[in-house]
């Protein structure tokens, strides 16, 4: 799985544990016509800093998932459904441990609210999804 790089600021927006979803938001600048949301579902452990710029999604591997599903004390028999991803070059400034990944582009002026999980007109710029990632 090749990565993704979202040369934008992302800022954390919501986490509700409830749904265990994270909503990661970037408002489109004056050069930008759209938002941009990253969505991730079912997380099951996250380590975060306030904003990423870029934020690059990036599957953990070797030592780094390793370290990942020891923090989320996930049970091996559960581990190969999840998706360990770094959120930047370096897996100490954040990662996400979650079963789905989506990229969501909101064009600025369609009049929805961009800071919804799955605004009206939204379009899919990336899904990632356990499946994906290579054994």
């Amino acid at each position: 799985m090749d990565p993704i790089v979202l040369d934008r600021r992302f800022r954390v927006w919501r986490y509700g544990v409830g749904h265990s979803q994270l909503l990661l938001h970037s408002h489109a600048g004056a050069a930008d016509a759209e938002h941009l949301n990253v969505l991730f579902e079912d997380v099951r452990a996250v380590k975060l800093r306030s904003s990423y710029q870029p934020l690059i999604l990036r599957p953990a591997d070797g030592p780094a998932r390793d370290d990942i599903l020891d923090f989320a004390g996930l049970p091996e028999r559960h581990q190969h459904r999840f998706l360990s991803l770094t959120l930047s070059t370096r897996p100490e400034i954040g990662f996400v441990l979650c079963a789905r990944v989506t990229v969501l582009a909101v064009s600025k002026t369609n009049g929805q609210a961009p800071l919804r999980a799955w605004p009206d007109g939204a379009r899919v710029v990336h899904t990632l999804h356990y499946r994906d990632q290579v054994p």
